[in-house]
């Protein structure tokens, strides 16, 4: 079958799998057909944030003479450039004929961390005129309320900021009338999206470590309103996310929002994803058990709850923070204390019972020399008879400070893990709930204490972040040990768990029983 002789529907299947980045603008040069078919595609999705005036501008003008073009778009994302001081995007958000151009637009997203607050009021209302929109994300560096009813929003996603340098959120004054301002923001949710079904806030990505708030009055004074805000039940709210992501903490402010949105929807909350950022926020120190009690509390009274994803991160300096001089002493002792924070904050998970529970997900940024973290959760796991998914993942190993060591190890850096132990490894299968049909067990190396910001496939990394291996050798002890492979024999777990389909552990393979073999046996290939 030769391509001319393809019907259109499914060559246009196939060219909507061309990479965005270059592949898709070419196919517009083949031929006229060929072009036909991706200039939709192409317009579907569009993605043109921190774009210049200049490209901004041309944009538009096309999509106003081409109309056709912007009924193509389902998804919008938007971003103002810092650098622009005409302010284009804020000018084109706030026109009154946004929707003659993308009439079709179900998701729009924007960076607005530049924005001013009344730039966002005209937002809600552009997204209020909107008809068929259904999915709103924005970054914004703190909460704004929804000023008009968007009937048919069904996800929104809010990425506060994270900075600890803001001079309205750190202060007593300030601290309070973001209190209230997030009391608004939930109660506005009630009155303009009643049709709600999943909510995101925290910080979304590394967004969330720049914008500066431009509030400059302050609201303390009014307590009796403050007290009079109740936060609304959502009756179609079903997922619920808080995002601390890659391991950047958002001013301590907002967990209230969590733990109202937990505490109100308790009853019909299905699907919570939660991750956790164990640092210091400014004066206030971040307390990882009392944490850990708040979220577990919440999810203890859920009955209803089918997912639940959970990601323990180190809380992490952002990119191009300093570590000090003795980078190394300092990454040594922030492993061993995350280590004890993150067994802090697992504390609450103990008399939990997962009655509905069909998937957990949890990812630790480190694995330590023993699977006490492991143990119990496994234990509390049993409990859930349906339990149909299990994935755990793990950053880097943990490793003793070549300082402390250095008469021992003559001052090289070692690595100790649990993973690879017979024993241990044995435990931890042992405790698997029987029900499984999915299990992943992967030890990646990537979303770790040290490349939280660059690693990626161990690559290089940036600023001072690269400080703690200037000569790359314990990155490199770290790949090898990722890259290790051994050996599970089959029995061992299709035995405990007969329904299983699926199964993962990176750094090992399953392989056919061999006669005699009793328990685990770990060998290399």
């Amino acid at each position: 079958m030769s391509l001319s002789t393809l019907p259109n529907e499914l060559l246009s299947q196939i060219l909507s799998h061309a990479s965005p980045s270059g592949t898709r603008y070419n196919c517009l040069l083949v031929n006229r057909r060929f072009y036909s078919l991706m200039l939709p595609i192409i317009y579907r999705s569009l993605q043109i944030p921190f774009i210049n005036h200049n490209r901004l501008v041309t944009f538009i003008r096309t999509v106003r003479r081409n109309a056709f073009l912007g009924s193509y778009t389902r998804s919008l994302c938007l971003g103002e450039d810092p650098l622009d001081n005409k302010r284009s995007v804020e000018r084109i958000i706030g026109s009154n004929d946004i929707n003659k151009f993308f009439p079709s637009l179900y998701k729009v997203e924007l960076y607005a961390m530049t924005f001013e607050r009344g730039m966002l009021y005209r937002f809600w209302a552009y997204c209020a005129r909107a008809t068929c929109l259904g999915e709103v994300v924005v970054y914004y560096p703190d909460l704004v309320p929804l000023m008009q009813p968007v009937k048919g929003l069904k996800k929104l996603t809010w990425g506060v900021t994270g900075c600890k340098d803001s001079s309205i959120l750190m202060i007593p004054e300030g601290w309070e009338e973001t209190k209230l301002i997030a009391k608004k923001w939930l109660k506005s949710l009630g009155s303009c999206a009643p049709g709600l079904e999943s909510l995101v806030v925290g910080c979304v990505g590394r967004e969330g470590t720049w914008g500066i708030s431009d509030r400059i009055w302050l609201e303390v004074e009014e307590t009796d309103r403050r007290e009079e805000i109740e936060t609304p039940r959502l009756e179609n709210l079903r997922e619920f996310e808080w995002r601390e992501g890659e391991g950047i903490s958002p001013v301590g402010v907002w967990w209230d929002i969590a733990r109202k949105v937990m505490e109100v929807h308790k009853e019909q909350l299905e699907r919570v994803r939660w991750e956790t950022a164990l640092n210091k926020d400014g004066d206030k120190p971040y307390d990882a058990a009392s944490h850990g009690e708040m979220f577990w509390n919440g999810v203890k009274q859920m009955k209803r709850l089918k997912k639940l994803e959970m990601a323990v991160y180190p809380g992490s300096p952002v990119p191009g923070q300093s570590l000090g001089t003795d980078s190394e002493t300092v990454w040594g002792a922030r492993m061993t204390k995350h280590i004890v924070e993150s067994e802090g904050f697992m504390l609450g998970v103990k008399d939990w019972d997962p009655q509905g529970l069909e998937e957990f997900k949890i990812r630790f940024s480190i694995i330590a020399a023993v699977p006490q973290l492991e143990k119990k959760i496994l234990e509390e796991l049993e409990k859930a008879k349906y339990l149909k998914t299990l994935e755990i993942t793990y950053g880097i190993p943990s490793f003793f400070d070549p300082k402390a060591s250095s008469e021992e190890e003559g001052g090289k850096t070692k690595f100790h893990c649990w993973y690879y132990d017979v024993e241990m490894m044995t435990t931890v299968i042992n405790r698997l709930p029987t029900s499984l049909e999915t299990l992943i067990i992967d030890f990646d190396g990537k979303h770790d204490i040290f490349d939280a910001y660059g690693q990626y496939e161990f690559g290089p990394l940036e600023d001072t972040m690269d400080r703690w291996d200037e000569d790359g050798s314990l990155r490199a002890q770290i790949k090898d040990i990722v890259n290790q492979r051994r050996a599970i024999p089959r029995k061992l777990l299709y035995d405990r768990m007969p329904n299983l389909k699926k199964v993962y552990i990176g750094g090992y393979d399953i392989v056919d029983v061999v006669v005699g073999m009793a328990g685990l046996s770990l060998e290399h290939e």
